[in-house]
């Protein structure tokens, strides 16, 4: 276990303790990240270039290093993954939750400089036939990051139109969201590059933009987030694959290294090759 100071420093600041992480030899990443609380963990590991991400992961037995992947987000997860080679990725994925583990083969089929390699499939959507009541209570319980536009599905997953978060807090309870949805205005294809919807002019009203595949199956939505405000440095990472070095991030890892004399675990314990998965 981590002692009280060291965990809220990395609780508090896992950008600076990531870049710390990174340049740790076998022994210490190994002790570290299994000392750590898995979700604390998944939020470190996110904040890693791919590179480091994957070369930490390959320094943990493949049981934690499962279980911190199950506690990542989708898209931190599957650039680290990439990395691998097919026995290590296979390794780690038997040990994934199936659905995860399916998400997550589905994800590396795509390239990694195209849409569907960013889409965020944990949101929610709608059925046609639903009434305004059930809309509701499927967003009060769905705890899922919602846009202002939600999808609307049918049975077979293909999007057949958009509704309005507000149009439904407006309307009575017994209407039917067919009744109040409308043909998206932009579709993105999965396949499709990331750069070109780096400049879409819908981003200046839409938060996020429905996905689907060449068969017209929805894949989740692009996030305006993800393109204007982390579309250059995503495409970077992809490029150029390195961490970059500030004089802010040299001072927190100083002060990170003089704390982690406090973590608990024993400096003799061996550590295991980078080839196991």
């Amino acid at each position: 276990m981590l002692d009280t100071v060291t965990r809220g420093f990395i609780t508090l600041h896992p950008a600076a303790a990531a870049r710390t992480l990174a340049r740790l030899g076998e022994r210490e990443i190994e002790a570290i990240f299994s000392a750590m609380p898995r979700p604390l963990a998944g939020r470190v590991l996110e904040h890693m270039a791919p590179g480091s991400a994957s070369r930490c992961l390959l320094q943990l037995p493949p049981d934690v290093a499962s279980e911190i992947l199950v506690r990542t987000q989708m898209l931190a997860a599957v650039a680290a993954l990439r990395l691998m080679d097919a026995k290590q990725v296979q390794g780690l994925l038997a040990l994934l939750p199936r659905p995860l583990a399916a998400r997550l083969r589905l994800r590396l089929r795509f390239s990694e400089t195209v849409i569907g390699a960013f889409v965020d499939e944990d949101v929610l959507t709608l059925l046609p036939e639903y009434r305004v009541s059930d809309a509701l209570r499927h967003y009060r319980q769905s705890g899922q990051r919602t846009g202002q536009m939600i999808a609307v599905l049918d049975q077979e997953r293909h999007l057949v139109g958009v509704v309005d978060l507000g149009d439904i807090l407006a309307a009575s309870d017994r209407r039917l969201v067919q009744n109040l949805m409308q043909r998206p205005r932009f579709v993105l294809n999965a396949r499709a590059a990331l750069q070109t919807v780096t400049n879409h002019p819908a981003w200046l009203t839409h938060d996020n933009l429905p996905v689907i595949n060449r068969f017209g199956i929805f894949q989740g939505v692009l996030r305006r987030a993800r393109v204007m405000d982390e579309g250059e440095t995503l495409l970077a990472e992809v490029n150029e694959r390195h961490e970059l070095t500030t004089t802010r991030a040299a001072l927190a890892d100083i002060f990170w290294m003089a704390v982690g004399a406090l973590f608990v675990g024993n400096p003799n314990r061996g550590g295991r090759h980078t080839g196991e998965s």
